[in-house]
């Protein structure tokens, strides 16, 4: 009678566990959907930036900010707010670690990233975005963090983050050179053409890391979604064995009973 009721008990529990996961798994999908819509809406935003910048490139390359070396490079890490996504935080580390300097300056984005590295004046630890729809108030963050650890030289940035095919690094400070063609025409602008192109190649750097960002958070809420349906899957597993089980130590009380009854007739 005991063991049933160890079993029964082991089966509530599991009951209350599948309904949180399946409130937390809604959660996830409908995130999914916000981030899709908002990410292929910045792809766009992207792109017409980037056009624009195209356009001035012959006089960004005149910039100071275009030729920074690497030596001055900082480190943004795209990790996660939450658990349970997996070793999508693990990821970014262990490439992270395995390709920069140690002591290199770093950006941590993300509570579950700060755990992995020491408290040192040349890491600035910021917190993530809770979805994506709080995303786009991260971006300043980041930009002040940028010019707490620039150099009076300038600076590089690099950012490392999780794909869907697993950790990556990318460059976003100095902008890609971008081919320029001499016969194409400079476009009219009011202000010199050369603050005009570092102010396009600003915005153009702050829509990439809101790229990068809304990526990060779609990524990290599909490695969830993974886990959940994971453990999803063992719960129903494990609960039809415990229903097994509980039948099966159900019979027996039965037969015992039935037994008793016939010995004292």
């Amino acid at each position: 009678m005991s063991q049933r009721r160890e079993i029964e008990a082991r089966l509530a529990l599991y009951e209350d566990l599948t309904g949180i996961l399946g409130a937390m798994r809604s959660f996830a999908l409908a995130e999914l959907r916000n981030v899709n819509q908002r990410e292929q809406a910045q792809h766009k935003v992207m792109t017409a930036v980037r056009s624009a910048f195209d356009d001035l490139a012959a006089d960004w390359a005149t910039q100071p900010e275009a030729a920074v070396s690497s030596a001055n490079d900082i480190g943004l890490l795209f990790g996660s707010v939450r658990g349970f996504c997996g070793s999508f935080n693990e990821d970014v580390v262990a490439y992270w670690r395995d390709r920069a300097k140690a002591d290199g300056p770093l950006i941590l984005l993300g509570e579950r990233l700060h755990a992995w590295f020491d408290q040192r004046p040349s890491i600035v630890k910021l917190a993530g975005a809770e979805s994506s729809m709080t995303a786009y108030n991260i971006i300043d963050p980041i930009l002040d963090a940028i010019e707490q650890l620039r150099d009076e030289h300038g600076f590089g940035l690099v950012a490392c983050y999780r794909d869907e095919d697993g950790a990556r690094s990318i460059r976003l400070w100095p902008l890609p050179h971008t081919r320029v063609d001499s016969a194409k025409l400079s476009p009219l602008t009011y202000a010199p053409p050369a603050q005009v192109a570092a102010q396009v190649a600003e915005h153009y750097l702050y829509h990439s890391l809101l790229a990068l960002l809304l990526n990060a958070i779609r990524v990290e809420n599909h490695m969830r979604l993974l886990q959940m349906e994971t453990a999803l899957h063992y719960l129903d597993q494990s609960g039809e064995d415990l229903h097994r089980q509980r039948n099966r130590l159900r019979q027996e009380e039965i037969v015992e009973e039935i037994e008793l009854m016939l010995s004292r007739r």
